[in-house]
């Protein structure tokens, strides 16, 4: 039996649970977006054995992005000349099975885990904008020894319990396969559970936040922000109107108002 296939092996029915949690669509970048990477230093960066694909762009104080679930860097493309013109330098990466990088298998905790090792392996990062589940990511990679002035969240999950309950949910699992998937899951991301969930989460929370949440978001619903709002007493939440989940990526107004927040 492969790795892989051992790591989803939970029991008879629970396959599909379990691949919902931790195998992702792997996105391949649109043309415009192998343009706009190609102006980019690329590097890789072994993580858990797995080479980690990511990019730099200008010099300056480091502003590190961490991209959702199903997702790849190159999606934040239109913050990173703004950032740039700010003074800032940019570094993004595309999650275990994600994008350009190694794996078939992944979660939340894996991309906080790649975020942790970029920052070590690139130094000080100054600031960190996430989006959806990547800022689930940043949260534990927070909580776990990543150190920033500023950090933004858009429109992400306020915990992976949350998620997981939010899975077996959507799969109509029972109580007993509630438990049975919450117990591999903890295995799989090798973390608890109570870990990857507030008030855990706010350990790594001393510096100021931006939370951008949209109204009409229905990937993640509003009231995860709302309750990452209330927990971190040092951050500001903002909701727009009209956006969705992913049309905020692109939207110049919040991409200035993020600027302004990391640049004062």
């Amino acid at each position: 039996m492969s790795t892989f296939q051992e790591q989803l092996s939970v029991g008879p029915g629970m396959d599909a649970v379990c691949r919902a949690f931790a195998v992702p669509d792997r996105v391949p970048a649109s043309p415009r977006e192998m343009e706009f990477l190609a102006r980019a230093k690329r590097s890789t960066l072994e993580v858990d054995a797995q080479h980690i694909v990511y990019w730099t762009f200008g010099k300056g104080p480091r502003v590190l992005l961490v991209h959702g679930w199903c997702s790849r860097g190159s999606h934040f493309m239109s913050f990173v000349e703004p950032i740039l013109a700010a003074g800032f330098s940019v570094a993004l990466f595309d999650a275990p099975g994600h994008g350009d990088s190694e794996g078939i298998v992944s979660s939340m905790i894996h991309a906080g885990r790649t975020a942790l090792a970029l920052a070590e392996k690139l130094g000080d990062v100054h600031s960190l904008i996430s989006h959806s589940g990547g800022s689930t990511a940043a949260l534990w990679a927070l909580s776990n020894g990543l150190s920033v002035e500023k950090s933004v969240h858009l429109c992400g999950p306020s915990s992976m319990k949350e998620v997981v309950l939010g899975i077996a949910r959507a799969h109509g699992l029972d109580r007993k396969e509630v438990l049975v998937f919450k117990n591999w899951a903890e295995a799989f991301a090798r973390v608890s559970l109570d870990s990857a969930d507030l008030p855990a989460l706010t350990s790594g929370l001393l510096h100021p936040g931006l939370i951008v949440h949209d109204a009409g978001d229905r990937i993640v619903d509003i009231s995860q922000s709302q309750a990452l709002h209330a927990a971190w007493s040092n951050s500001t939440l903002v909701v727009t109107e009209g956006l969705g989940h992913r049309r905020i990526l692109g939207e110049l107004q919040v991409i200035t108002a993020i600027v302004d927040f990391i640049e004062i």
